[in-house]
């Protein structure tokens, strides 16, 4: 969705796999870090809010390169996955919750659509060779 709002691609797609998450949770951790040091926490907790921190500002800082992650990272591979699997059960009848708007929406649409068509050239061919 990202890369989608932004045309140029920016950073690439590492950017919206692993620097944005990796952000959210450094900014996350870094502020309960802040607080914890004015509120007396633990220092276990302060200690491990400071590592967290200082681990997922690294892992932001690596979402800026262009090296390969695992395809499991990426947003396609999610779609993708979540389209074979909603193929795979339209395929095998059961009833699919399909998405009501955008692109995803009018994939199902498809993939459903092929589907019907399928089951049609099934029953035609059971037709013919029961006469």
């Amino acid at each position: 969705m990202t890369r989608a709002m932004k045309k140029q691609g920016g950073y690439g797609k590492n950017f919206s796999a692993l620097a944005l998450p990796a952000g959210g949770i450094c900014a996350v951790s870094g502020g309960l870090l802040m607080f914890g040091g004015e509120a007396a926490f633990p220092i276990w907790a302060v200690d491990t809010f400071g590592y967290l921190t200082l681990t997922f500002a690294v892992a932001t800082g690596l979402g800026f390169l262009p090296v390969p992650l695992p395809r499991w990272m990426y947003p396609e591979y999610h779609l993708a996955r979540r389209e074979r699997i909603r193929a795979e059960r339209l395929a095998r009848g059961e009833v699919v919750k399909m998405p009501s708007s955008g692109r995803v929406a009018v994939e199902a649409q498809r993939l459903e659509q092929i589907v019907r068509e399928q089951e049609a050239a099934q029953r035609a061919d059971k037709d013919e060779s029961s006469r």
